[in-house]
């Protein structure tokens, strides 16, 4: 493939807030893997055209749509990204939400599961697209500053930052406010930046959760136990391969020998445990709800 340069929206979803958690112990350790692959899997069935996935990068996910040759079709991207932005703040929170009320663990991670947040930095520009090894990358220096608006001084952990360059682009399409920010980058100088703080998303997605039947919450409390349980096995080999909490290889097989035999267990635990919890909650809110409807 002969290297050419197009013009780029480019997309970098980055999930935060559960690695001090993972830390305190294996459980923690291995709870914390299941749930960013829980969470990219739900990012990643969000992705589709125009926007593609170059890679995934630890807790982050690099996307890009091209211009596919036109003015028409450029204008069509602009049009389509910020409504796949939005799916996927909404697609993250209603993922976080249910694991953070329904998970019946009190492991570190998911005591602390409402610490999840996510972050989306956009930058448009252009890029040059080549191959190396046999697979398509995306480089150029727009590309590097989409990944150094990464780090910047935002407070918070939930928005949607644009660059000046795609804020002029896509962001009328944006429902807003946009604050209006400046960061410093060596080899680039000042970049303007306009962020959305979206502080009221969990609550919305609280809210929608408890707002459906009780056999829409008794269905997603058991796909929730089904697919925890399914992404244990996984996130066990990863920790033995590259831990990331220090332990000897026959602690790690110990436990890993340990969580597997409990696996059934854990499964009638999360059957049992989710739906009951998901219900007690609803009825706290609703006991809220009555109450402020009866002091008014």
């Amino acid at each position: 493939m002969q290297a050419v340069e197009k013009r780029v929206v480019i997309v970098l979803a980055d999930i935060s807030g559960y690695t001090k958690f993972m830390l305190e112990n294996q459980l923690s350790a291995v709870h914390g893997q299941q749930c960013i692959t829980y969470l990219i899997e739900t990012l990643i069935r969000e992705i589709d055209l125009p926007l593609r996935l170059q890679e995934i990068e630890g807790d982050a996910l690099f996307l890009y749509a091209e211009d596919p040759a036109g003015e028409a079709g450029w204008r069509d991207v602009l049009e389509q990204v910020p409504t796949k932005l939005m799916r996927f703040f909404d697609a993250f929170y209603e993922g976080a939400v249910l694991g953070m009320e329904a998970t019946p663990c009190e492991c570190a991670i998911c005591r602390n599961s409402q610490e999840l947040a996510l972050k989306i930095v956009v930058h448009t520009g252009s890029a040059v697209f080549h191959q190396v090894g046999g697979f398509n990358k995306v480089s150029g220096p727009d590309v590097i500053l989409a990944h150094r608006l990464l780090k910047n001084s935002v407070p918070g952990k939930e928005y949607l930052l644009l660059s000046e360059a795609a804020h002029s682009l896509i962001g009328q399409h944006i429902e807003g406010p946009f604050q209006r920010m400046t960061e410093r980058y060596d080899g680039f100088g000042d970049v303007n930046t306009f962020v959305r703080f979206n502080d009221n998303i969990k609550k919305q997605q609280l809210d929608f959760l408890y707002e459906r039947p009780r056999t829409h919450l008794l269905a997603r409390a058991e796909l929730y136990s089904l697919s925890a349980i399914g992404r244990l096995f996984p996130a066990l080999i990863k920790h033995l391969r590259a831990p990331i909490v220090e332990s000897a290889l026959p602690s790690r097989l110990g436990f890993a020998s340990i969580m597997v035999l409990r696996a059934p267990m854990m499964l009638m635990m999360y059957l049992i445990g989710a739906p009951r919890r998901l219900l007690a909650r609803r009825a706290v809110r609703d006991q809220v709800m009555r109450g402020k409807a009866e002091s008014t």
